[in-house]
């Protein structure tokens, strides 16, 4: 067996972190859907199924598809909103008027 946490950090601030028991050669998206967290990425408007969310393991993008291992962390990410460049430009622009 295979024990692993996933985490869910939507627009509105509320965190979730949930912890899985999985047999061994389950995927990344097996903990995601074993979590319970898919009708919360549903009610964000970014569900899973449909492929507007990435999976990352200590920060590092993965597949879906990919073998979770033992003590893995799976966090569920969004793209980014506004390019980080973009938004500096932005703020700096509004504090020098």
């Amino acid at each position: 067996m295979l024990r692993a946490a996933v985490y869910w950090h939507d627009a509105r601030g509320q965190a979730w972190l949930r912890e899985v028991l999985l047999p061994a050669g389950s995927t990344l998206g097996d903990a995601v859907r074993a979590s319970g967290l898919e009708p919360r990425l549903a009610e964000a408007g970014a569900g899973f199924a449909a492929g507007g969310l990435r999976l990352a393991v200590f920060g590092r993008l993965r597949e879906a598809g990919e073998a979770l291992r033992d003590g893995d962390r799976v966090d569920i990410t969004r793209g980014l909103l506004v390019d980080p460049k973009q938004a500096r430009r932005l703020r700096a622009r509004r504090s020098r008027a």
